[in-house]
């Protein structure tokens, strides 16, 4: 019986694991998540074998083994996501199963190496890396370094250092791995110091290869070696680590009064793989916790080996009950995010299924997590052409996009979270009169336009739009949305308008509100018109780094 009590724990953690975080099969993609499906899907296997065993510090951010998940999982269930989810739970508890077999190798027993695992299975501050696939990067991150270290210590050095290889090609932040079994060797090996040279040169090459040849020069993957950089990041991770501000930094203390060394290796672990993470204040994301939080089961474990019965009821009683509190609030706004982009998606795929023709696209908006290259992704994935044009509205590459033939037009609304996907079929007539909502004919619209907000879409200083005039046509027409701030902070706004070219003066707005503007027409040729709007003074809300023009409600030759 007593062979059986780890697998049958083991057993009961993964039931109870996936009860709780049942939730996770019902979530959908992210951005970031569509974007390595699809473009993992047109590299080629040969690629990932060279860059895996290649030396060379890989300046696209490539990481072949985390990159590989999604190449395999892609061409095997496409975008079934419950698939994902499945995957990255059974490398969660593999890695849950070599955090218990360390602490049992650190001489912990059986109840007390289960109390450590517990603890690094269910903490909610990684709750991301339990629910994305995005991060499988540092669920295998964390798998490789802890198989390598767990080798290590067995005296299987021959089979860690490429298991060390493999953490590197899943993450960048396995490169402290050597200093951790530096740690280990010297706190609780055999103090032959010289057995981790060979692992101190792999990390030697990729790290200085890694700051000298980075070429994120200024942007949020760029290392910051300064202290306010480094104060932003440990304040933020000591917070995640317990769920209270700075309650890590109070962990050495925790460690010291332990007064174990097996509890001191445990935080050197975890300090030593957040360090790199110190340095980037731009990537602040709890789940890059995940590998560091390793380094809580020995503490975990020796309290458990201190005070058995104490240690079962702070699990009990205040571990998991509060880690389901913070898994709740958690849950409610990924499962909001992921019905937002499982619609957005599908609408993608059902109008790819129908048929139509598509060469380019112009979107209008997008869920509120669902970033540019998740609609690119998208749009290419389900019609296969990499080459596709996708543009926002607001894009200067919209213009040029227009010009095309078969072209599909994509305008999401926030409010009904719905996407309103159509074709500009070609040949068909412009609109002479534009009232900005989902169903807008976005290919009028030439330059200078912002993505549709509720019932106006904001314009530049100066914006474009090509409309058709009627035969008879005796005015033209725009109506604006004044708001309080803009009023208060410029006063007025003058808006000129000008047909092909020819000026008809300018009208001026001063008070709050929709106001219709109107200039009156002559006799002229029926057909296509290029209107350009100019407005004055140029509006730049704080907090805002736009510069703007007015908020247009609609434009065009009224119908008299």
């Amino acid at each position: 019986m007593r062979r059986l009590r780890g697998p049958v724990l083991f057993a009961l953690m993964a039931l109870l694991f996936l009860i709780a975080n049942r939730g996770a099969y019902e979530s959908y993609f992210q951005d970031d998540e569509i974007d390595n499906v699809y473009v993992t899907g047109l590299v080629e296997a040969s690629t990932f074998a060279s860059t895996l065993l290649s030396p060379r510090f890989q300046p696209n951010n490539f990481r072949p083994a985390g990159h590989l998940f999604y190449k395999l999982m892609g061409e095997a269930f496409g975008l079934d996501f419950p698939k994902y989810a499945a995957a990255i739970h059974l490398v969660h508890f593999l890695n849950v199963w070599l955090v218990w077999l360390i602490a049992r190798r650190m001489g912990f027993g059986w109840y007390a190496a289960s109390a450590g695992a517990l603890v690094f299975a269910f903490h909610m501050a990684v709750f991301d890396a339990y629910w994305k696939p995005m991060y499988v990067f540092d669920l295998l991150c964390a798998f490789f370094c802890l198989a390598a270290l767990l080798m290590y210590m067995k005296g299987r050095r021959l089979l860690s250092l490429p298991l060390f290889w493999l953490a590197y090609k899943s993450k960048e932040i396995a490169v402290m791995l050597p200093a951790v079994l530096l740690v280990y060797e010297v706190w609780l090996g055999e103090k032959r110091w010289k057995r981790t040279l060979p692992f101190f040169a792999i990390a030697a090459l990729f790290g200085l290869q890694g700051v000298f040849m980075n070429p994120n020069v200024d942007n949020e993957y760029t290392l910051r070696f300064t202290p306010a950089a480094v104060w932003q990041c440990l304040r933020f991770y000591s917070s995640e680590v317990l769920f209270l501000p700075y309650a890590g930094l109070a962990l050495p203390l925790a460690a010291w009064l332990a007064r174990d060394r097996r509890t001191g290796f445990g935080l050197a672990l975890m300090g030593l793989f957040f360090l790199p993470l110190l340095f980037l204040p731009g990537r602040l994301f709890a789940a890059y916790c995940y590998l560091p939080l390793a380094g809580l089961a020995p503490l975990a474990a020796r309290l458990a080996e201190l005070r058995p019965a104490a240690a079962a009821a702070l699990l009990a009683v205040v571990w998991i009950p509060w880690n389901m509190t913070e898994l709740k609030g958690k849950r409610r706004q990924a499962l909001a995010i992921a019905a937002e982009n499982r619609e957005y998606v599908r609408t993608v795929e059902q109008f790819a299924r129908s048929g139509l023709n598509i060469e380019s696209a112009v979107y209008d908006g997008a869920p509120s997590a669902f970033h540019r290259w998740g609609v690119e992704s998208t749009l290419r994935y389900f019609y296969a052409r990499p080459e596709m044009t996708v543009c926002a509205v607001e894009d200067p590459c919209a213009a040029e996009v227009w010009k095309g033939r078969a072209i599909a037009m994509l305008a999401w609304d926030p409010e009904g979270r719905r996407l309103l996907m159509q074709r500009r079929e070609p040949g068909a007539p412009d609109a002479s009169h534009i009232r900005m909502s989902r169903a807008a004919p976005l290919w009028q619209f030439l330059s200078g336009w912002h993505r549709l907000e509720g019932n106006f879409r904001w314009m530049g200083p100066e914006a474009a739009v090509r409309l058709e005039r009627p035969a008879g046509a005796r005015a033209f027409e725009v109506v604006v949305n004044a708001g309080p701030a803009q009023i208060r902070d410029l006063g007025n706004l003058r808006v000129e308008v000008r047909l092909n070219g020819e000026s008809l003066g300018e009208k001026e707005v001063s008070a709050a509100g929709w106001k219709s503007l109107r200039w009156n027409l002559e006799n002229g040729p029926a057909g296509p018109v290029t209107v350009q709007l100019r407005t004055r003074p140029v509006y730049r809300p704080r907090g805002d780094p736009r510069a703007l023009g007015a908020a247009v409600v609609s434009l065009g030759f009224p119908s008299e």
